[in-house]
């Protein structure tokens, strides 16, 4: 299709192209004054007891490290435990999960951590939660132990590293837009193709001028000495 061509399509559908082009105006208007998300994160590591058997303690107990740390991240993502959370204080989006979410069916002992993400548009939330969410996991593991008869100094511990404080999401705003272009140009083509292969023609009422039904037609009817009548 030619230039003059395509500017003929879209000068016959003027009227759907500037339609698309206020609805691509309107969600543009929408992402540019969308609220900014926070979120913080961190890596819970559990530490294992000191084992003087064992200088890498990880070679006698990871199996059970990581099996509890995957435990404890279902215990409070389940319904009971982001009740618990929002009963600390905790209002943000929570997550809690293994570092590789695959580590139950492919164990790599080396690594028993758990990263834990609070997400919010509202700032104070997303520390506020994430503080709430680290106390409901570890009392519950705390709790675990003690049900479990395990001694003081074979407790497995819960070291937080890597806390990165509430920071501002902002995605890409420049891909955003790259991508809203395209979209509304494949948009306007559609629009204006569809309008140009189904027709819709107007009375100057403004309504559809509805085609009649063979039903609705009238035959006329003939009479003897008609000049429109035929003998046979």
């Amino acid at each position: 299709m030619s230039l003059p061509e395509i500017a003929g399509l879209l000068w016959r559908h003027l009227l759907a192209v500037l339609a698309v082009l206020i609805v691509a105006a309107g969600v543009a208007y929408t992402f540019k004054h969308t609220p900014p998300t926070y979120a913080e994160t961190a890596t819970l590591v559990f530490v294992p007891p000191h084992s003087g058997a064992h200088p890498n303690p990880l070679e006698a107990s990871s199996g059970s490290i990581l099996e509890s740390a995957g435990t404890i991240a279902v215990q409070v993502m389940s319904p009971q435990g982001q009740q618990r959370v929002r009963a600390a204080g905790g209002t943000a989006q929570i997550d809690v999960e293994l570092v590789n979410s695959y580590n139950l069916e492919y164990p790599d002992y080396s690594n028993p951590y758990l990263t834990v993400t609070t997400t919010s548009a509202d700032f104070p939330a997303v520390h506020r939660t994430f503080t709430a969410v680290n106390k409901v996991l570890n009392d519950e593991f705390m709790a675990e132990e003690v049900q479990n008869d395990v001694t003081p100094n074979n407790q497995i511990q819960i070291v937080m590293a890597g806390d990165t404080g509430p920071l501002t999401q902002t995605g890409s705003s420049k891909r955003t837009l790259g991508g809203l272009i395209i979209l509304t140009i494949v948009a306007i083509f559609a629009v204006a193709a569809f309008f140009d292969r189904h027709p819709v023609r107007l009375m100057r009422s403004g309504r559809r001028t509805p085609e009649p039904r063979p039903s609705q037609m009238r035959i006329p009817r003939l009479q003897a000495g008609d000049p429109a009548s035929f003998d046979y």
